[in-house]
């Protein structure tokens, strides 16, 4: 299957789900039910950039059809984080192509789904905290429970069915080199870190209340994740 073959079954299965459900409005003009979430980690571990990159302006183009505004441009890259992330932790840990024939696949992609849904939160989140100097706590916790629940309730099923036997879907192969994490350690080390950064702010949102107009070390502690998640990604 071609690339562009790849993107465009991505880019439409993402607006059919996400224009549909456009009227389930959770936030006004900003999020909704989004069962389309479930679309980007499995079009990310199967096709890598590709799957992301069709995630990515697949949200743009659906915004267009409600809820479009400035801050779409942080849902482009929520989205497209949100495929790409999980490619490249994937192949951190398992040295197999993304399946869910065992035990240790199945734990290990609810894994990089958790970590996908605590950033795609995180990065949404803090992006409208910079440009509006307004912390919505709402978004958080919409944008992390729709990404954790569709991503695992519905895309599990999708991703046990295209990689069966008998469907035969052709997979991206695994990355041919990290420029950052090159060596054993830094790709012990650096995905660790990151992952606990990111469980830091998570319960620190979803328990305690805690925001970075209130809260230092929120600001400090998202700095930090981003020059990570920026290093993961290359």
């Amino acid at each position: 299957m071609s690339r562009t073959k790849k993107f465009m079954i991505t880019l439409g299965a993402f607006l059919l789900l996400g224009i549909s459900f456009k009227a389930m409005v959770l936030v006004e003009g900003l999020t909704e039910v989004r069962p389309v979430n479930a679309v980007p980690p499995v079009a990310g571990l199967l096709w890598g950039f590709t799957g992301a990159a069709a995630c990515g302006l697949g949200n743009l183009l659906a915004d267009m059809a409600g809820t479009f505004s400035e801050a779409s441009i942080l849902g482009i890259i929520g989205n497209f984080a949100a495929a790409w992330l999980p490619y490249r932790l994937w192949y951190l840990y398992r040295k197999e192509a993304p399946n869910l024939h065992s035990s240790r696949n199945i734990v290990c992609y609810c894994f990089v789904c958790a970590v996908s849904a605590m950033t795609s939160a995180w990065f949404l989140s803090i992006g409208l905290y910079v440009m509006e100097e307004i912390w919505y706590e709402e978004i958080y916790r919409y944008v992390f429970f729709n990404n954790l629940g569709f991503s695992i309730g519905l895309g599990m099923p999708v991703l046990i069915m295209l990689t069966a036997d008998c469907v035969e879907i052709s997979c991206c192969p695994a990355p041919r080199r990290y420029l950052i994490l090159r060596g054993r350690a830094a790709k012990a080390v650096l995905p660790a870190v990151y992952t606990a950064l990111m469980l830091v702010i998570c319960g620190g949102i979803l328990f305690f209340h805690s925001n970075p107009i209130e809260h230092l070390w929120m600001r400090i502690l998202s700095g930090a994740s981003l020059i990570l998640l920026m290093l993961l990604s290359i």
